[in-house]
Protein backbone atom coordinates (compact mmCIF):
# COMPACT_ATOMS: atom_id res chain seq x y z
CA UNK A 1 0.00 0.00 0.00
CA UNK A 2 2.84 2.41 0.80
CA UNK A 3 4.12 1.96 -2.79
CA UNK A 4 0.78 3.20 -4.10
CA UNK A 5 0.83 6.42 -2.14
CA UNK A 6 3.33 8.24 -4.42
CA UNK A 7 1.35 7.16 -7.48
CA UNK A 8 -1.88 8.32 -5.92
CA UNK A 9 -0.32 11.68 -5.07
CA UNK A 10 0.91 12.08 -8.64
CA UNK A 11 -2.52 11.17 -9.99
CA UNK A 12 -4.18 13.64 -7.65
CA UNK A 13 -1.73 16.36 -8.64
CA UNK A 14 -3.96 17.37 -11.52
CA UNK A 15 -6.87 17.73 -9.11
CA UNK A 16 -5.05 19.92 -6.61
CA UNK A 17 -6.30 23.26 -7.97
CA UNK A 18 -9.89 22.07 -7.69
CA UNK A 19 -9.29 20.52 -4.27
CA UNK A 20 -7.56 23.68 -3.11
CA UNK A 21 -10.45 25.85 -4.28
CA UNK A 22 -12.92 23.55 -2.51
CA UNK A 23 -10.90 23.57 0.71
CA UNK A 24 -10.58 27.34 0.54
CA UNK A 25 -14.32 27.78 -0.03
CA UNK A 26 -15.23 25.56 2.90
CA UNK A 27 -12.83 27.15 5.38
CA UNK A 28 -14.65 30.43 5.85
CA UNK A 29 -15.70 31.23 9.40
CA UNK A 30 -17.85 34.13 8.25
CA UNK A 31 -20.27 32.68 5.74
CA UNK A 32 -20.07 31.45 2.18
CA UNK A 33 -20.49 32.55 -1.43
CA UNK A 34 -24.05 33.41 -2.41
CA UNK A 35 -26.08 33.37 -5.60
CA UNK A 36 -28.04 36.19 -7.27
CA UNK A 37 -31.38 34.63 -6.29
CA UNK A 38 -30.40 34.76 -2.59
CA UNK A 39 -29.44 38.47 -2.44
CA UNK A 40 -31.26 40.41 0.30
CA UNK A 41 -29.42 43.69 -0.11
CA UNK A 42 -26.85 45.50 -2.25
CA UNK A 43 -23.89 47.54 -1.06
CA UNK A 44 -21.92 49.71 -3.49
CA UNK A 45 -18.19 50.09 -2.88
CA UNK A 46 -15.77 52.48 -4.53
CA UNK A 47 -12.14 51.34 -4.69
CA UNK A 48 -10.04 54.41 -5.41
CA UNK A 49 -6.48 55.59 -5.82
CA UNK A 50 -6.65 57.53 -2.54
CA UNK A 51 -6.30 53.97 -1.12
CA UNK A 52 -9.82 53.86 0.26
CA UNK A 53 -12.72 51.44 0.03
CA UNK A 54 -15.79 53.67 0.30
CA UNK A 55 -18.99 51.80 1.23
CA UNK A 56 -22.46 53.31 0.73
CA UNK A 57 -23.57 51.27 3.77
CA UNK A 58 -21.73 49.50 6.58
CA UNK A 59 -24.78 47.85 8.10
CA UNK A 60 -24.39 44.10 7.60
CA UNK A 61 -26.26 41.63 9.78
CA UNK A 62 -26.07 37.90 10.29
CA UNK A 63 -28.31 36.28 7.72
CA UNK A 64 -27.83 39.00 5.08
CA UNK A 65 -26.89 37.90 1.60
CA UNK A 66 -25.08 40.93 0.23
CA UNK A 67 -24.28 41.73 -3.36
CA UNK A 68 -21.23 43.98 -3.26
CA UNK A 69 -21.04 46.06 -6.44
CA UNK A 70 -17.44 47.23 -6.47
CA UNK A 71 -16.20 49.91 -8.85
CA UNK A 72 -12.54 50.76 -9.34
CA UNK A 73 -12.66 54.50 -9.96
CA UNK A 74 -8.88 54.69 -10.03
CA UNK A 75 -6.17 54.43 -12.66
CA UNK A 76 -4.42 51.45 -11.09
CA UNK A 77 -5.55 47.90 -10.32
CA UNK A 78 -7.27 47.20 -7.01
CA UNK A 79 -8.98 44.24 -5.39
CA UNK A 80 -11.81 43.68 -2.96
CA UNK A 81 -11.55 40.80 -0.53
CA UNK A 82 -13.56 39.68 2.48
CA UNK A 83 -11.79 37.72 5.20
CA UNK A 84 -10.94 37.62 8.87
CA UNK A 85 -7.64 39.09 10.08
CA UNK A 86 -5.69 35.84 9.68
CA UNK A 87 -7.03 35.29 6.17
CA UNK A 88 -6.13 38.83 5.12
CA UNK A 89 -2.58 38.38 6.45
CA UNK A 90 -2.28 35.11 4.49
CA UNK A 91 -3.64 36.72 1.32
CA UNK A 92 -1.34 39.75 1.66
CA UNK A 93 1.68 37.46 1.98
CA UNK A 94 0.63 35.62 -1.21
CA UNK A 95 0.18 38.92 -3.05
CA UNK A 96 3.68 40.04 -2.03
CA UNK A 97 5.12 36.79 -3.39
CA UNK A 98 3.01 36.84 -6.59
CA UNK A 99 1.94 40.45 -7.18
CA UNK A 100 0.39 39.75 -10.59
CA UNK A 101 -1.61 36.72 -9.49
CA UNK A 102 -5.09 36.17 -10.90
CA UNK A 103 -7.71 35.38 -8.27
CA UNK A 104 -9.88 32.31 -8.30
CA UNK A 105 -11.22 32.71 -4.80
CA UNK A 106 -14.89 33.12 -3.93
CA UNK A 107 -14.16 35.92 -1.44
CA UNK A 108 -11.84 38.09 -3.57
CA UNK A 109 -12.26 39.95 -6.84
CA UNK A 110 -9.58 41.77 -8.83
CA UNK A 111 -10.52 45.03 -10.53
CA UNK A 112 -8.83 46.70 -13.46
CA UNK A 113 -8.98 50.52 -13.65
CA UNK A 114 -12.54 51.62 -14.42
CA UNK A 115 -13.95 48.11 -13.95
CA UNK A 116 -17.07 47.24 -11.92
CA UNK A 117 -17.52 43.70 -10.60
CA UNK A 118 -19.80 41.95 -8.14
CA UNK A 119 -19.19 39.64 -5.22
CA UNK A 120 -22.13 37.96 -3.46
CA UNK A 121 -21.63 36.80 0.12
CA UNK A 122 -23.93 35.02 2.59
CA UNK A 123 -23.26 36.16 6.14
CA UNK A 124 -24.73 33.00 7.66
CA UNK A 125 -23.35 30.36 10.04
CA UNK A 126 -20.88 32.89 11.37
CA UNK A 127 -18.09 31.66 13.59
CA UNK A 128 -16.23 34.96 13.13
CA UNK A 129 -18.05 38.31 13.23
CA UNK A 130 -15.19 40.80 12.86
CA UNK A 131 -14.17 40.93 9.23
CA UNK A 132 -11.79 42.95 7.15
CA UNK A 133 -12.72 44.13 3.67
CA UNK A 134 -9.43 44.93 1.94
CA UNK A 135 -7.33 45.51 -1.12
CA UNK A 136 -4.16 43.44 -0.87
CA UNK A 137 -2.40 44.71 -3.96
CA UNK A 138 1.09 45.19 -2.48
CA UNK A 139 1.23 48.43 -0.49
CA UNK A 140 -2.50 49.21 -0.69
CA UNK A 141 -3.56 47.63 2.63
CA UNK A 142 -0.60 49.27 4.34
CA UNK A 143 -1.74 52.62 2.89
CA UNK A 144 -5.14 52.19 4.57
CA UNK A 145 -7.19 50.45 1.89
CA UNK A 146 -9.26 48.33 4.26
CA UNK A 147 -12.33 48.46 6.46
CA UNK A 148 -12.71 46.46 9.68
CA UNK A 149 -16.38 45.70 10.32
CA UNK A 150 -18.30 43.68 12.89
CA UNK A 151 -21.30 41.80 11.51
CA UNK A 152 -24.32 42.53 13.68
CA UNK A 153 -26.51 39.73 15.12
Amino acid sequence: MNRLLPLALIALGGLLPQASAFAHATRFAFGSPGTPSEVTRTIHVDANDAMKLVFDSRDIRQGDVVKFVVHNSGRIAHEFGIDDAAGQREHAAMMRQMPGMVHDDPNVIALKPGETRQLIWKFTKLRERTLIFACNVPGHYQAGMFLRLTIQP
